[in-house]
């Protein structure tokens, strides 16, 4: 045996307290090996524990830690209610992995899903508007007080429209935005302006007069109306006309009347003339052979309405307009 692990000498003079101590310092030392044997042996299985958490191996981790449980403490008593415990633990543990899991989208189909409920939201129908009691009325009702506030009687027809110079024959035009072209309470709501526009466009002949057709006003009007314009039945357009005679200049207003596809069985533009407007007038102008080519185009459906905004914002209509004025 070496002389690191044979057992310290006792010298002969040595007296029972010395003794006493000497063996007191012994057991102290076995005792701190043994402990720090014990903690080093847990503190690797510790590791491995946690190891095997990380790399989620096959075995459950509850498994692994109740076996080194154990091992780790061993003052701690187990019992029937631990070991049925481990069982319902082992047993969710495989449930678990049976279940499969659901894969986590990457970063474009996210996007794409996200595009995809932002179209269904833009192409879904709107809800009807909340009109309070108005909208519990019978549709039939709400059309009637409709016309009684839109739709003027036979003897008030046509609805004249009226332009300003000091805005439109300065500036932008205004009449293309639809709060201008259509009644102010077509703008409250969509379910409200799906119901008026029909009555307003389809049962009213309009007119407009010489300020809008002067600053051609007229073309953006039809176009602020959209596709309820191919419904218009009929068209009037003031012309300041001048004359002169032997005691001055006159000045007097005509009419040039279009009579629509809608107003029409034979689906053409018609246009009709006032006797104030010179024949001379009519007749160097390029208007009716427009109105030909158009009607020899053929005027479909959903052409009518873009027919109708060119016919009257052409320049062929302004040329005859400026010539009314010489």
């Amino acid at each position: 045996m070496s002389a690191s692990s044979s057992p310290t000498s006792i010298p002969e003079s040595e007296s029972a307290l010395d003794k006493l101590q000497r063996e007191a310092d012994e057991d102290s030392d076995n005792d701190f090996d043994d402990l720090v044997l014990h903690h080093r042996d847990s503190g690797a299985k510790l590791q491995a524990w946690r190891k095997a958490e990380e790399n989620q191996l096959s075995t459950p981790k509850s498994q692994m830690a109740w076996d080194d449980m154990h091992a780790m403490f061993p003052s701690i008593p187990r019992d029937d209610n631990d070991d049925a415990a481990d069982h319902r633990m082992q047993q969710d543990a495989q449930l678990s992995a049976l279940t499969p899991s659901k894969p986590r989208p990457n970063r474009w189909k996210t996007h794409q899903l996200r595009q995809t409920k932002r179209k269904r939201a833009q192409n879904q129908t709107h809800a009807l508007s909340d009109l309070g009691f108005f909208g519990l009325l019978p549709g039939e009702l709400r059309n009637a007080i409709y016309r009684l506030a839109f739709v003027p009687p036979a003897d008030e027809q046509p609805v004249l429209i009226t332009g300003s110079e000091l805005i439109c024959g300065r500036g932008a035009c205004v009449h293309s935005r639809a709060a201008v072209a259509a009644p102010g309470m077509a703008s409250t709501c969509r379910q409200i302006r799906v119901e008026i526009l029909p009555l307003f466009a389809g049962e009213n002949a309009f007119r407009f007069d010489a300020a809008m057709v002067r600053n051609r006003c007229v073309g953006a009007w039809v176009k602020g109306l959209d596709s309820y314009a191919r419904i218009i039945g009929k068209v009037t357009l003031e012309v300041l006309v001048l004359r002169r005679n032997a005691l001055g200049t006159e000045s007097q207003v005509g009419e040039i009347g279009i009579e629509c596809p809608a107003a029409r069985t034979d689906g053409r533009f018609e246009l009709v003339f006032s006797a104030d407007v010179p024949r001379g007038k009519i007749e160097g102008s390029k208007l009716v052979e427009l109105v030909e080519r158009l009607n020899e185009n053929g005027v479909g459906e959903g052409g009518r309405a873009s027919k109708l905004a060119f016919l009257v914002g052409s320049d062929e209509l302004a040329e005859m307009v400026f010539r009314c004025k010489k």
